[in-house]
């Protein structure tokens, strides 16, 4: 396991509402709370409450369809196609890959909530490498 990948995980959950999260090569686990704003409960019962619906969500890990360099913008001038925490729709873009001066778009295949980005702008990534997970909706 890469563990700048893990570090960039890490830095990019810090400040969510992100209770645990579990990885491994077969899918990604996270527990979110229920309810961010909700004051004067205690994590074990925020935890509670989370597994409970985090059973009833469905995440969807996007991967690399081609080998290239991963960009989350289609310039280095422009906005990112997706945040984390952004709602996305099936078929829309979310970053692009380079492979060869063609750029190729990757797009969701699932409409839904982007709930981590596992890859950086300049990131090679190959065939199946994970690059977004999507809470789908």
């Amino acid at each position: 396991m890469n563990i700048k990948i893990v570090k960039d995980l890490i830095e990019l959950i810090k400040d969510t509402d992100v209770l645990e999260l579990e990885w491994t090569p077969e899918r990604i686990h996270i527990i979110r709370r229920s309810n961010p704003l909700e004051s004067g409960t205690s994590r074990s019962q925020d935890n509670d409450r989370s597994r409970v619906s985090a059973k009833d969500k469905r995440t969807v890990t996007v991967t690399s369809p081609l080998v290239g360099t991963f960009y989350r913008s289609p310039s280095p001038e422009t906005p990112a196609y997706a945040q984390v925490g952004d709602r996305v729709d099936k078929n829309q873009v979310l970053c692009v890959i380079e492979a060869m001066k063609l750029m190729n778009e990757i797009e969701s295949h699932v409409d839904g909530i982007v709930t981590a980005i596992l890859k950086q702008d300049g990131d090679r990534v190959g065939y199946g490498d994970q690059l977004f997970i999507i809470e789908e909706l």
